[in-house]
C-alpha cells in the first residue's frame, strides 16, 4: 500500500485524472463524441509532464513533505530513462497513427519542459530560467497545458469544427482557463513554505495569503461570469451553463481549508472534487439524453 500510494503521488494521479476527464467532457461538448483516444494521450502527456516535474522539484517537494519524494530521489536516473522512452516512443506512434495530434502533443511537452528546465532567456540579463521561476508564468503555463489537452486534443482527434460553434468553444475554454488558474494558486498556498525557501515567485510568496485568496475569488467569479455571458448571448446553452456550479463549490470548499491551515492532502482533495464533478456531469448528461430529454436549451449558435 505504501508503494501504491507513493506511485500515485509520483505520477500525480489526481492531476492526470482531472485532465483526462476534462478532455472527455469538453471533447464531448465540442464534438458530440467521447474522445477516448485523445483522453488516453492526455493522460500519458500529463503523466510525463508531472514525472519530469517531480525529477526537477526534489528540494521543494522534500520541504513541503510531498509523498513519494524519497522514492523519486532514490530512482531518479531510472525514472528519467522511463520518461524519455515513453516520450520518444509515443511521439513516434502518434506521428504514424494520428499525425494531426502530434503538433499539440509537442506543444504540451515543450511547455512542460520550459516549466521544469531552464530553457527560456529572461530579462534582466537574459539568463535562462524555468517558467516556474517566472512570476505569473508558473501558473499560466500549467493552465495553458490544460487548455491544449482538454480542447486541442479532442478537436484535432475529431478533425472537425466544433458543433458548439467557435464563439461558444472560446468562451468555454476561457471559463476553464480561469477556473484552472484558481487551482494553481490554491496549490501555491499549500506549497508556500517550500516555494519561499526555494525562491519561487508565486502569488502567495510575492503578495501574501490574503491577497492570493482575493485573486482566487476573482478568478472564480470571472469564470462563472464567462459562463453566464455565454448563456445570455446564446453561444452556450443550459448544458454548458450547469458548469457555473463548479466555481461556487470550489469557493465554498477552499476558503475554510485555507483558514484552518493547508496540508499536503488538501490540494489532492480539491482536485478529486473537480474530477467527481466532471464524472457526475458526464454520467448525468448521458442519462439525460438516454431518457429522451432535450439535448440543450437556450443554445442558438449550434452546428447540430
Amino acid at each position: 500500500m505504501s508503494f501504491l500510494r507513493d506511485a500515485l503521488a509520483i505520477a500525480r494521479f489526481h492531476i492526470v485524472l482531472i485532465a483526462t476527464l476534462g478532455t472527455l467532457t469538453f471533447g464531448w461538448l465540442m464534438t458530440g463524441r467521447y474522445a477516448v483516444a485523445a483522453a488516453g494521450l492526455c493522460a500519458l502527456d500529463w503523466f510525463l509532464v508531472n514525472l519530469f516535474n517531480r525529477l526537477t522539484d526534489l528540494k521543494e517537494d522534500l520541504q513541503n513533505g510531498v509523498p513519494g519524494t524519497e522514492r523519486v530521489a532514490r530512482g531518479r536516473r531510472l525514472l528519467a530513462w522511463v520518461g524519455g522512452v515513453l516520450l520518444v516512443g509515443s511521439f513516434t506512434a502518434s506521428a504514424l497513427v494520428h499525425p494531426w495530434l502530434l503538433p499539440f502533443r509537442v506543444l504540451v511537452q515543450a511547455l512542460g519542459f520550459a516549466y521544469n528546465y531552464p530553457l527560456i532567456p529572461m530579462p534582466p540579463g537574459w539568463s535562462r530560467r524555468r517558467f516556474k521561476e517566472v512570476y505569473a508564468w508558473k501558473n499560466m503555463s500549467s493552465a495553458l497545458i490544460f487548455i491544449v489537452t482538454c480542447f486541442g486534443y479532442p478537436l484535432a482527434w475529431s478533425g472537425r469544427a466544433p458543433r458548439l460553434g467557435w464563439p461558444g468553444t472560446a468562451l468555454l475554454a476561457l471559463f476553464f482557463f480561469l477556473f484552472e488558474l484558481s487551482y494553481e494558486i490554491f496549490y501555491d498556498l499549500r506549497d508556500l513554505p517550500g516555494d519561499r525557501e526555494a525562491g519561487v515567485p508565486t502569488f502567495p510568496v510575492v503578495h501574501g495569503v490574503p491577497t492570493s485568496m482575493r485573486i482566487i475569488d476573482g478568478l472564480l467569479l470571472a469564470s462563472a461570469t464567462v459562463i453566464a455571458v455565454g448563456v445570455g448571448l446564446g453561444w452556450l446553452g443550459l448544458r454548458e451553463g450547469l458548469m457555473v456550479v463548479a466555481p461556487l463549490v470550489q469557493w465554498l470548499v477552499y476558503r475554510p481549508r485555507v483558514h484552518r491551515g493547508l496540508g499536503a492532502s488538501d490540494g489532492i482533495f480539491l482536485t478529486h472534487l473537480g474530477s467527481a464533478e466532471l464524472g457526475l456531469y458526464l454520467v448525468g448528461t448521458a442519462v439525460w439524453l438516454h431518457v429522451g430529454l432535450p439535448a440543450n436549451v437556450f443554445l442558438r449558435a449550434t452546428r447540430s
